[in-house]
């Protein structure tokens, strides 16, 4: 989850971009807010600039800088050119102190001054001086309250998440989702991120519901909201999400598939969990190891689809190395009074051994066989049975029913 948010803040900056370039100016300020030698000497600096030729723009605006009035409308100009000329060549922290000092002249017009704040605070966020773009941008927003600028908002977010005060960064940028008709994906990422830091899941689920709503296609989110809906035990919805994922084509991983499993058994719906692991095995999107084979057994046992539980089960008996698999498929024939099958499945747990319950095993072999009308084999093994402690005393109940059986 941490995760999270460093993505969502690295979207969200690379979101901003730094649109220092060089200002123009427009036709009535060229005429009378410079004098027509700064505006030569600052056309040749747009041309190498415009060249990417950003040494010589930057040589030709230092060498004139001395030459201007302080504080006047033309230093601040200049100034600002220059950052934007720094900007470029990604030398941050000194466009930054030079828009600083463009700013300090106070000479720029109120549209210039907004757009070279808004640069300062990239410029601040580019080089994580994050409480310096807090220091700068909220007073600047609480003397424009209604401002339509969503960029400062988004900075300002994004600063205070930096900063880890996550609950300054959510009015911010749930006031610019609040207030667009189609949120920046950016953005709801940040808001997503700030309420997982906060661990408020039930209201990122609502931002997630949202993503989802806006990029149907983007499979993270289906997956994120599945996760959720479990951290806040609501695993019916969970399912939901995570099944329509699946049903999207979104799950494909043997891990996904089997959590999808697992969702189903835990909301009581072996049978649902049953087809799907049965398909995925069929097309082996699961391993056909026989643990798989074993879980889905005990979903079709679960789903009293005995006859598809029988199958599972054998095919998980085959590939296992001990022979307790074979016994479990011996309790269900057992159970369904197949006592051929019974009988068979059993030897063949025996056969394998490293059985856990040994003296059960013999027990039911004696049952499967009695019923057979096989006496002989049923004494041979009760006669083993009685052999294990737990099982001794039941052995010794057959032995002595069958003796009466045949002495009447």
């Amino acid at each position: 989850m941490k995760n999270l948010l460093r993505n969502s803040l690295k979207i969200g900056l690379i979101s901003i971009s730094l649109c220092i370039l060089s200002p123009s100016l427009s036709a009535a300020e060229k005429s009378t807010a410079i004098s027509p030698w700064l505006y030569k000497q600052l056309s040749k600096a747009e041309g190498f600039i415009g060249k990417q030729a950003y040494p010589q723009a930057r040589q030709k605006l230092q060498k004139i800088l001395p030459d201007l009035d302080k504080n006047s409308y033309e230093q601040a100009i200049t100034l600002r050119t220059l950052a934007s000329v720094y900007a470029l060549e990604n030398q941050y922290k000194k466009a930054a102190k030079l828009l600083e000092q463009a700013l300090a002249t106070g000479a720029l017009t109120e549209q210039q001054q907004q757009e070279a704040l808004l640069n300062l605070g990239q410029l601040y966020m580019a080089t994580e001086q994050y409480q310096k773009a807090v220091d700068k941008l909220a007073p600047w927003l609480k003397q424009h309250p209604e401002t339509k600028n969503t960029q400062v908002r988004v900075l300002l977010a994004n600063a205070y998440a930096q900063l880890k005060q996550y609950r300054k960064a959510i009015p911010y940028i749930e006031y610019v989702i609040k207030h667009s008709k189609r949120p920046k994906e950016s953005w709801l990422q940040l808001n997503l991120a700030l309420y997982y830091e906060l661990e408020n899941y039930s209201v990122a689920a609502g931002v997630l519901r949202r993503l989802i709503t806006q990029y149907p296609n983007k499979k993270n989110y289906w997956q994120q909201l599945a996760s959720i809906y479990q951290q806040l035990q609501q695993h019916r919805n969970a399912l939901t999400i995570k099944h329509l994922a699946y049903k999207k084509g979104f799950i494909g991983s043997e891990s996904d598939i089997l959590q999808l499993f697992n969702l189903f058994l835990y909301n009581n719906q072996p049978y649902q969990a049953a087809l799907l692991l049965s398909k995925e095995l069929d097309i082996q999107n699961v391993k056909q190891t026989s643990t798989n084979w074993e879980l889905l057994a005990n979903a079709w046992t679960n789903a009293r689809e005995y006859k598809h539980a029988i199958n599972a089960l054998e095919k998980a008996s085959t590939l296992h190395e001990k022979g307790d698999l074979y016994l479990q498929l011996g309790r269900i024939h057992v159970e369904q009074e197949l006592w051929q099958a019974a009988i068979t499945a059993i030897n063949e747990a025996l056969k394998k051994g490293s059985l856990k319950h040994t003296g059960e095993a013999y027990i039911l072999l004696g049952m499967s066989y009695y019923e057979s009308g096989h006496l002989k084999p049923a004494q041979k093994a009760f006669n083993n049975a009685q052999r294990h402690p737990k099982t001794k005393k039941s052995a010794g109940q057959w032995l002595n029913y069958i003796e009466t059986e045949r002495r009447s």
